[in-house]
């Protein structure tokens, strides 16, 4: 083999393992960052989880309140259609 060949493979086997170090580099690099917003995801997805159930039991406690308000307003409602007033006495 003539020293040009040798040269021009050994140039070749040191790009190759330059751009093969540095692929890995920046894969681990990349994997760090995916994790961080994986991370990330999974904190702010508990957040809005615990925000939906407070919301959800705020929401029961509307709930009832409206339902005992109705209750209410059907009495009123019946009141000032005087159906609450006595039957008349039979004559």
């Amino acid at each position: 083999m003539s020293p040009e060949l040798i040269a021009i493979l050994a140039v070749g086997v040191g790009l190759a393992g330059l751009i093969w170090q540095s692929m890995r580099r920046m894969e681990a690099r990349l994997e760090a960052r995916i994790d961080g917003v994986k991370g990330d995801l999974d904190e702010a997805k508990r957040e809005l989880g615990a925000r939906i159930d407070g919301l959800a039991e705020e929401m029961r406690g509307v709930r009832d309140r409206l339902g005992r308000l109705e209750g209410k307003m059907d009495f009123v409602y019946d009141y000032i259609m005087r159906r609450n007033d006595p039957a008349p006495a039979a004559e």
